[in-house]
């Protein structure tokens, strides 16, 4: 037994938070296994041994039988050791808070002491923060560092935190989190050579960036999304900070009158405290009365849409057919009138202030609002899944469609501002304040969208607004992203083997390929002598010579069935196109 004595003196030495030398815990299990078998390994020896002599037991019955019962004794006492052995490393273990031992070494105990490794699919799931999944997350692991109060209490999963040997190993999202009071996420991109450094002190919410300008020159002070020495973010010059005041000083003169006028309009268009708004100016005025015809053909009620015509002549339109309107013309009178060329131009850029202004009117009127731009189509009504109590999501206080795009213009939100619902609070009310504030971002960068993400990223961050944005490989919203890039996803909508909520023609360059595109999709319910002209012309020209305003628009200028035609065979359509040109030179036929 001097083996056994000579290992429990060991094992005494290792758990002995005084001793600098402390075993790991697997070698004194080792120790122990070795100790008992080499002791008993002896004892056999010295039994069969024994049987040579005449005098020893004869029957090989009973020499088989005598050896399993040794066997059965060896057996027992391992068993009981090991037992022994995961006491005494809970024991160590449960010692963390007298002597931690630091995965990191010991200077950093303060902020952090373990690691732990979980399933990064479960982690979003589990701590939602409304980011989108799609093109984010893969099937690697998140890693969690832990201050040495935080780390997990269960010592099989302090065994995956503390050492070294089991970190690899990916523990409960649960368990690992069990002792978090509070917990930062940092998000980062492997598509860079990225370090991340990580520090005790005042404790901050931002991310300080660090970027080299070439390889030969050192890290510097940077902005977000800045490579070398570019950035996608600029400031607004002086002359866009004077243009914008002029614009916000014009709203803020106005501002009592206007909420009195559109305060009953407001009243007698919601439905559940819900309104549907739209903005739109002449030079997108069919895409509009697309909208309607489709809609109506489609059996879907208008009643609670409001829309914001920038125009008179828009406004005419609008109210022809059949919903109801609030031009502002104090504020909008200076838009331009006709259509944006492309993305991002002058036009383009103007227009934006009145998707600011109607969203922030409705919202500080106290409604929950829908906001979507007129390039969109119905399936089904999306209120449907916004106010549905038992929708997974319905703890959030704004919804976006899913952008598709991964730049850092839209990290890390990648919200599409041309649809989303707003669930009417005060952290939403103040969130649309603050974009009012903005207009000269928007100028500058000549982007609603990514000032409206920049402000999502930080009113989530200051104030806990939450923002939820629609996974992106569902079907229940897709939008030009999907058009141009999901063949298979488009395939099952025109095949009508998938039915979304809407689409949205984003990612589009400009308005007659929106219409082109439509037509192919078969959501095209426009008459052709409807588009582009006033209600007066349309008038005059479907009721011979007869303007009269009481006749509805609908009547002219919607289909009971849709325009299919064909542009472009690479494109979604109804019908096959295989004999058009591509829009995009060397593509293959959509079918």
């Amino acid at each position: 037994m001097v083996r056994l004595s000579q290992s429990s003196k060991r094992i005494k030495s290792s758990i002995n938070p005084n001793n600098p030398r402390r075993f790991p815990v697997t070698y004194v299990i080792t120790t122990l296994i070795c100790s008992i078998l080499s002791y008993y390994t002896g004892y056999i020896t010295n039994i069969t041994s024994n049987t040579a002599c005449p005098i020893a037991v004869k029957n090989r019955e009973q020499e088989q039988s005598s050896d399993e019962k040794i066997m059965a004794i060896v057996e027992q006492r391992v068993k009981a050791e090991l037992t022994k052995a995961s006491a005494i490393k809970t024991i160590s273990e449960n010692n963390k808070d007298r002597n931690p031992i630091p995965y990191f070494g010991s200077k950093t105990t303060s902020f952090a002491t373990g690691m732990a490794h979980v399933k990064k699919k479960v982690f979003d799931e589990t701590f939602d923060y409304g980011l989108p999944s799609s093109g984010y997350f893969n099937d690697e692991d998140a890693i969690i560092l832990y201050t040495d109060s935080s780390i997990p209490s269960k010592p099989e999963t302090l065994a995956n935190t503390k050492f070294a040997q089991g970190i690899h190993k990916s523990i409960d999202i649960h368990e690992a989190t069990e002792n978090c009071d509070t917990m930062n996420v940092v998000i980062i991109s492997k598509k860079q050579k990225q370090c991340v450094a990580i520090m005790e002190g005042s404790e901050s919410y931002h991310v300080q960036r660090w970027t080299r300008p070439s390889r030969k020159l050192p890290l510097r002070a940077s902005s977000r999304g800045q490579s070398g020495n570019r950035t996608p973010f600029t400031v607004p010059d002086k002359h866009k900070i004077k243009n914008h005041w002029g614009m916000l000083k014009q709203y803020l003169i106005s501002i009592d009158d206007v909420l009195a006028e559109l305060g009953p309009i407001a009243e007698k268009v919601a439905i559940d405290n819900t309104i549907i708004v739209l903005t739109c100016n002449m030079g997108q005025s069919e895409i509009l009365m697309n909208f309607v015809c489709n809609a109506v053909a489609k059996g879907f009620e208008m009643k609670n849409i409001l829309v914001f015509p920038t125009d008179k002549e828009t406004q005419e339109l609008a109210e022809g057919m059949g919903l109801t309107t609030y031009y502002d013309e104090r504020n909008f009178e200076k838009l331009p009138v006709g259509e944006a060329k492309a993305y991002r131009d002058k036009i383009f850029v103007a227009m934006m202030y009145a998707k600011v202004v109607c969203v922030q009117l409705i919202s500080m009127l106290g409604y929950d609002l829908l906001f979507q731009d007129v390039d969109v189509v119905w399936y089904k009504n999306p209120l449907e899944y916004f106010q549905n109590s038992k929708n997974e999501f319905y703890d959030f206080d704004m919804y976006f469609q899913d952008d598709g795009a991964r730049s850092s213009r839209y990290a890390p939100l990648s919200a599409n501002s041309g649809f989303y619902f707003v669930r009417n609070n005060e952290k939403t009310r103040y969130l649309f304040t603050s974009l009012l504030y903005a207009g000269d971002i928007i100028e500058a960068c000549h982007s609603h969208q990514q000032v409206l993400i920049q402000l999502l990223n930080e009113h989530s961050s200051y104030f806990g607004l939450r923002v939820k944005v629609l996974d992106r490989d569902s079907p229940n919203f897709p939008g030009g992203w999907h058009y141009h890039r999901k063949k298979d996803l488009m395939k099952k909508i025109m095949k009508e083997e998938v039915t979304p909520y809407i689409f949205h023609m984003s990612w589009t360059h400009n308005k007659n390929n929106k219409l082109k595109f439509f037509q192919q999709m078969g959501e095209w319910y426009l008459n052709d002598k409807c588009i582009n002209k006033s209600k007066s012309i349309i008038l005059k020209n479907t009721n011979g010579g007869d303007t009269d305003s009481s006749t509805p628009l609908k009547n002219q200028c919607c289909l009971k069935e849709p325009k299919i035609k064909c542009h472009y065979r690479d494109k979604p359509s109804k019908i096959p196109c295989k004999k058009n040109d591509p829009i995009d030179k060397g593509r293959p036929s959509f079918w």
